[in-house]
């Protein structure tokens, strides 16, 4: 909340959270410059921890970066970007399952179910506070997939693709429109994963990205 200080334990988290928001929401449209001291008063805290949440939101696409100009907020993305992104998917995503299928357990699969189900359950909205849960649900969901192959480069691969913050972006004033058909995606490649398919889990996981970058093509 705008002038009021951070007093809880992880500030970096915190203050990238806001931020996220706030860029999300378009509260600080592209283009406007950060200024890290005007934050940090703002927050109550120190220039370190702004200066490590900008870090993480430039990792994640949110932010640009400039030596001698500092940060400014980042155009929204278009189309053909979103469309890399997809495309990006697809590689990791299905090498990582290709990779890491034997390592798949009832445990998993159970873990998998269950944030299907919050996110079949969740009630979201135009705003990024009331669509954050399910970004973070999809990306925990798709995270156990590219987990699987238990190698810290393709997760590290993964994570700085920026896909789930650059999405939410693209959700601004709307949420997610096309929810039942995520989580029926979702129960199919549940399914596949259930029944030892590694095939049938690939073509579901496939189909399920390239119907999500559907809206990006032309």
């Amino acid at each position: 909340m705008p002038g009021d200080p951070l007093r809880r334990s992880n500030l970096v988290d915190q203050i990238h959270d806001e931020l996220h928001r706030r860029i999300t929401d378009r509260l600080m449209p592209a283009g406007e410059r950060v200024v890290i001291d005007k934050l940090a008063a703002e927050f109550g805290v120190s220039l370190i921890p702004v200066r490590e949440a900008l870090a993480r939101l430039k990792v994640e696409r949110l932010v640009t970066h400039e030596s001698n100009k500092g940060y400014r907020i980042a155009p929204a993305p278009e189309p053909l970007e979103m469309k890399k992104l997809f495309e990006a998917r697809l590689i990791v995503e299905l090498g990582a399952l290709q990779e890491g299928f034997s390592n798949l357990t009832d445990g998993i699969i159970a873990q998998m179910g269950a944030i299907n189900d919050r996110i079949r359950a969740g009630q979201y909205g135009p705003e990024f506070a009331s669509f954050r849960d399910f970004i973070d649900l999809n990306a925990h969901f798709h995270g156990i997939i590219v987990g699987l192959a238990e190698n810290p480069f393709i997760d590290d691969a993964y994570r700085t693709l920026g896909y789930h913050q650059r999405v939410a972006q693209t959700l601004y004033g709307k949420g997610p429109d096309n929810l039942e058909m995520i989580v029926r995606e979702h129960d199919s490649i549940i399914a596949a994963l259930r029944a030892g398919e590694l095939d049938g889990a690939k073509a579901a996981l496939r189909e399920h990205i390239q119907h999500g970058m559907e809206p990006y093509l032309p």
